[in-house]
C-alpha cells in the first residue's frame, strides 16, 4: 500500500481532496490526516489528535467519494454548515461507524481536550464500488444505487451498529499482524472485507425495516442501558446475566434480545469488547503496564490476557507497547 502526499493528491484526484482541514485560530492542536492508497479509487484516511485544548477544525468536502468511517478511539463531533444536514450535529464515540456521501459539504469537526482521538475511513470512488455491484444494482436501496451511478448529489449518512467483525477488520488494517512484505495485500483484503460488512449491514437494515423486532418501550431501553452501566462498572467482577437482569428489573430473555437491539451485540460480546478497549486505552495512554492493564480488566492470567489481546488487536501487548514509540510502518 502506497503512502501519498496529501498536498499532491489535492491536485491529482479523489484522495485527500475530500478532507481538507485547517485548525481555527486560537485553538491549540493539529488535525492531521494521512492518506494511503490501496489502488486507484480505494484509499485509507487516518486522522489522529491529542490536544491540550478543545480542538475545532473546518472541513470542506469537494467531490463526493463514499466514506466508510470508523471511530477507533475517543470522541468526535461533526457540525454541518449547508445542505440537508445544515445545523445538524453527528456525535461519534469509539466504535461508531457508518457510510457517508457528502459532496459539496462544509462544516466543523470538534474534538475534546486531553483525549487521544483516532478516526479512520476507507474512502471509495463511486465508480470503484459500481464495478462490484453493476450486475446487482437493482437489489440496492434506491439512494445508494444512485450514489454508485453518480446521479445522487445530496447528502447521505447512515450509522451502523458496532460489531466484533467491524472492529476486528479495522484493527487489523491499522495494526497489521503480517510481515512487511505481505502487509499491502493483507490490508487491502481487510479494507474490502470492511466495505462488504458495512454495505451488507446497511442493505439488511433497509430491507429489514418492515421485519424489525417489536420496538422496545422507553422504560425497557432505560433498564437495558442501566444494565450496560452495571456490566462495565466492575470489570474484575462482572455480574451474571441473571444477576444483571434482576438488578435492573427485567427478565433475562428480554435483556438478551433487547441488549442486542440497543447495542448491536450480545451482553457478553459487549463486555468482552469493552474490557479489551479499556486495556488498550491503559496501554495506549501509558497509565499502566501490561500486568496492571490485565488486572484492571479482570484477567488473573497474563497469558490469557495476551492471547485475548492478540486475538482482538492482532498483536501481543508487548508488541503493541513497542509500537507506541514509533509511528505505524506502512
Amino acid at each position: 500500500m502506497k503512502r501519498e502526499d496529501p498536498a499532491a493528491m489535492l491536485e491529482n484526484g479523489l484522495a485527500a481532496r475530500h478532507l481538507t482541514m485547517s485548525a481555527k485560530n486560537g485553538v491549540s492542536g493539529t488535525l492531521a490526516s494521512e492518506v494511503y492508497t490501496f489502488r486507484p479509487g480505494l484509499y485509507l484516511v487516518v486522522s489522529e489528535t491529542l490536544s491540550e485544548s478543545p480542538l475545532k477544525a473546518t472541513f470542506d468536502i469537494d467531490d463526493g467519494p463514499v466514506q466508510f468511517g470508523f471511530t477507533c478511539h475517543g470522541k468526535n463531533r461533526c457540525l454541518y454548515n449547508n445542505g440537508e444536514f445544515r445545523s445538524q450535529i453527528h456525535s461519534m464515540a469509539a466504535g461508531s461507524n457508518g457510510i457517508f456521501h457528502l459532496p459539496k459539504t462544509t462544516g466543523i469537526i470538534e474534538r475534546p481536550q486531553g483525549e487521544y482521538v483516532c478516526v479512520a475511513s476507507i474512502v471509495a470512488a463511486p465508480d470503484f464500488l459500481h464495478s462490484y455491484f453493476r450486475d446487482v444494482l437493482d437489489r440496492m436501496p434506491k439512494r445508494f444505487r444512485h450514489i454508485l451511478e453518480g446521479s445522487h448529489h445530496g447528502q447521505f449518512a447512515w450509522f451502523g451498529s458496532n460489531s466484533p467483525a467491524k472492529v476486528g477488520a479495522f484493527s487489523e488494517i491499522l495494526h497489521c499482524p503480517y510481515p512487511e512484505e505481505y502487509r499491502a495485500l493483507f490490508r487491502e483484503s481487510r479494507a474490502l472485507e470492511f466495505l462488504a460488512i458495512q454495505i451488507r449491514d446497511f442493505v439488511d437494515s433497509e430491507r429489514g425495516k418492515a421485519l424489525s423486532p417489536t420496538p422496545l418501550r422507553s422504560d425497557d431501553v432505560e433498564r437495558i442501558r442501566a444494565a450496560r452501566d452495571r456490566l462495565i462498572a466492575d470489570l474484575e467482577h462482572p455480574p451474571s446475566l441473571q444477576e444483571l437482569a434482576a438488578a435492573v428489573g427485567i427478565n433475562d430473555r428480554k435483556l438478551k434480545t433487547g441488549f442486542r437491539q440497543v447495542f448491536g451485540t450480545s451482553v457478553f460480546g459487549y463486555y468482552r469488547e469493552y474490557r479489551m478497549q479499556a486495556a488498550h486505552e491503559i496501554l495506549q495512554t501509558g497509565n499502566g503496564n501490561i500486568t496492571e492493564a490485565a488486572m484492571a480488566v479482570g484477567y488473573q492470567s497474563l497469558s490469557h490476557f495476551s492471547q485475548a489481546f492478540r486475538k482482538r488487536f492482532g498483536l501481543r501487548p508487548k508488541d503493541f507497547l513497542a509500537k507506541q514509540s514509533r509511528r505505524l510502518r506502512w
